[in-house]
């Protein structure tokens, strides 16, 4: 299940200003050892603490490898990568710098396969979150009134600008 919070936008200047949306919610979060016990509990022949090892390995190569300029695919999984965040465009190409126009670099995590937008956006259900004060009207329970789940496909993933996507 995955729960969410609808919030209102509050940037003045975009047309988002005012409008309602939605923000998934984590129940938990899991670190590399939290992960490596959880995959042992699955009955793999390995302990726990050689899949931590494995995972950290892994962990340090994809930042070594995205920092050289490649993108990394775990598959069926994800394609990490990085992207450039602009501060502004430059008007002409002889006008660009990195210095005035480059605000930073981002890790890019794009779901493939089984995680990809389509297959999520089929598969997954959500469901207003109950530890927060829905600003529906009448502040209807939302543990009680579950939504039909998926997201009906298509659309695009935007929190409108606060890191939604596939920013990391």
């Amino acid at each position: 299940m995955i729960y969410y919070q609808i919030y209102q936008s509050q940037l003045k200047d975009s047309p988002s200003f005012g409008k309602y949306y939605a923000r998934v919610i984590s129940t938990n979060t899991l670190h590399v050892e939290e992960l490596a016990q959880h995959m042992a509990s699955h009955s793999l022949p390995m302990q726990k603490d050689f899949i931590a090892a494995v995972i950290n390995a892994t962990i340090s190569c994809i930042k070594e490898l995205c920092l050289d300029g490649k993108r990394v695919i775990l598959d069926d999984l994800v394609s990490f990568g990085l992207s450039i965040k602009h501060k502004m465009g430059a008007d002409t190409a002889d006008d660009f710098s990195v210095a005035k126009n480059v605000d930073s670099v981002v890790l890019q995590a794009i779901g493939l396969g089984s995680f990809s937008k389509a297959m999520l956006s089929q598969q997954a259900k959500l469901r207003e979150s109950g530890s927060y004060v829905s600003p529906r009207s009448g502040n209807v329970n939302p543990d009680e009134t579950p939504d039909s789940g998926g997201s009906g496909g298509g659309g695009d993933n935007t929190d409108e600008g606060e890191g939604g996507g596939s920013l990391i």
